[in-house]
């Protein structure tokens, strides 16, 4: 015959054993659920991370572009104002350089917005502030090929070049720090207990 305090213990310890049982049975779940979740979370960031990439280096492509078109037009300067001198006149250099601006800000539009769309906000922020150091250069040429032109001896295009300069190395660095940044767990703990910042 079994004692009171025996059969005490074993309703104590065949509980004890149900509530584990349980528990772990519930902590089993809760981890395996999250593991795929977790997983496709770390696909996902992967996948942007490709995107981005490739939208990246597109955009700094065409902006690379844009700005040598803008440079080669300073650079010869004097030799594509003659040239226009002997075409039609005085009065269509102006248009000629209002062409070659749109054309050189189209070029970059596309592949720039698509890098905005992969995000995330701190490159948006760094294209925004290179747009601007972009469009004072691209304001400034028009402004020259005003008659008459605002400066002759060019003064303010050493510190709108570099501003040009400035804007896109910092660009070029938001862009590299957001694609070293590494997916998903690195990032801290379960993306599923956590708010994604982006």
């Amino acid at each position: 015959m079994i004692s009171m305090d025996q059969g005490w213990a074993v309703i104590i310890a065949a509980a004890a054993a149900g509530f584990f049982g349980i528990a772990g049975a519930f902590a089993g779940f809760v981890f395996a659920r999250h593991q795929p979740i977790d997983q496709a979370a770390v696909e996902h960031d992967l996948w942007l991370r490709g995107q981005r990439q490739t939208a990246y280096i597109d955009a700094f492509n065409a902006i690379d572009a844009a700005v040598t078109e803008l440079e080669n037009l300073r650079k010869e300067w004097d030799e594509r104002f003659e040239r226009s001198m002997m075409d039609g006149g005085a009065e269509s250099f102006g248009p000629y350089v209002r062409q070659l601006l749109i054309h050189s800000r189209k070029i970059a539009g596309n592949p720039a917005e698509r890098a905005v769309l992969l995000g995330p906000f701190s490159l948006c922020d760094a294209l925004q502030h290179f747009e601007t150091a972009y469009m004072a250069m691209d304001g400034y040429l028009a402004r020259q090929a005003e008659d008459p032109a605002r400066e002759r001896d060019w003064t303010e295009w050493d510190p709108v070049w570099r501003g040009v300069l400035k804007a896109r190395e910092a660009l070029f660095h938001t862009a590299q720090s957001v694609l070293w940044e590494p997916p998903g767990l690195a990032r801290g703990g379960s993306v599923a207990f956590r708010r994604r910042r982006r």
